[in-house]
């Protein structure tokens, strides 16, 4: 039998020590400290710009209650494009009123088209809707509009509670001619801006009691009388005849949506939103005994009232006594 030894080549054994000495050198090398990017930024910070009467009480605002106000949804411009590079390219951080990733919206909202009403809202907010906040915290910035919607419903009134929105990182805001109007206007529009900063906290937070204590009494109301939930947000004649809808206030409602047809204008079932929406605004304006007046005998309306007045209260916010 022939033995033969195998040897190894020189070339593998050269390669294997190679390897070993970059593991080695790597293994010994000094690591860098861990050093912050410097690429986080708090964007919701407001300079003041004194020369600009309007963004100086923005700044102003900010300074007292720690809430970043804009009427530009682009708020901070960065180029990520390389030097020389064209066109340039930039990134851009944005206020959002939806919260979809993919970009659909279910908020469709105009820009402010004009500043002249700013300082006066910004007052207004100060001492008629921040005070009255669980904490300003709530609030993680002010986007003011020229207005916004939801749904198809149009005839919207201040009553209603539709004079903001929570969105994505800011608060929607439809701003009015604060200057114009008189005190019991003022308070409204207070009330109204506060439901709707509120409807968010309370669905979120109460929701199970909502559905249990609130919204039961208009749906156990109107079992026997509609084929569908109470609040499909149908248009009434769908269901029944012009004017044989029951009156808003015997089911509960404060009122119906108004829907436009171009044939005429048809009362709406609300969605649970615009219900809660109003009662809110009545609970951020009336004392209990000033809404007892307005709506006496009306058992359901009162009742409802009630129960809001009370999660409102729990869930931190501050209401008339």
């Amino acid at each position: 039998m022939k033995l033969y030894n195998r040897q190894k080549p020189a070339t593998l054994i050269l390669s294997c020590c190679l390897l070993a000495g970059l593991l080695f050198t790597v293994s010994c090398r000094k690591e860098k400290s861990p050093a912050p990017s410097n690429e986080d930024k708090n964007y919701f910070v407001i300079e003041d710009n004194p020369n600009d009467p309007v963004d100086h009480s923005i700044y102003t605002f900010f300074k007292n209650t720690g809430i970043a106000t804009f009427y530009n949804d682009s708020i901070y411009k960065k180029r990520v494009s390389k030097e020389g590079e064209t066109p340039a390219r930039y990134a851009y951080i944005k206020l959002s009123l939806n919260y979809s990733p993919v970009g659909s919206a279910n908020v469709f909202s105009k820009p402010l088209t004009s500043r002249n009403n700013i300082q006066p809202l910004l007052q207004l907010m100060e001492t008629e809707m921040v005070p009255k906040l669980p904490s300003a915290g709530i609030i993680p910035s002010i986007y003011l509009l020229d207005s916004f919607s939801y749904n198809q419903v149009g005839k919207i009134q201040i009553f209603h509670g539709i004079t903001s929105i929570s969105g994505f990182n800011t608060v929607g805001i439809k701003v009015e001619d604060v200057g114009t109007m008189n005190e019991e206007e003022r308070k409204m529009y207070a009330a109204s801006l506060l439901a709707g900063i509120a409807v968010r906290r309370i669905t979120d937070g109460y929701g199970s009691q909502l559905q249990k204590e609130f919204f039961s009494l208009s749906r156990e109301a109107t079992r026997a009388i509609i084929p569908v939930d109470i609040y499909s947000g149908y248009v009434w004649l769908l269901i029944l005849a012009p004017g044989m809808e029951p009156s808003p206030k015997d089911i509960g409602f404060l009122f119906y949506p108004i829907f436009d047809f171009p044939l005429g204008d048809y009362p709406n079932m609300p969605l649970e939103t615009e219900d809660l929406r109003a009662f809110l605004t009545a609970v951020f304006y009336y004392t209990p005994q000033e809404f007892t007046d307005l709506h006496p005998n009306e058992t359901l309306v009162l009742k409802k009232f009630g129960i809001i007045r009370n999660i409102a209260k729990e869930a931190g916010f501050k209401i008339p006594d």
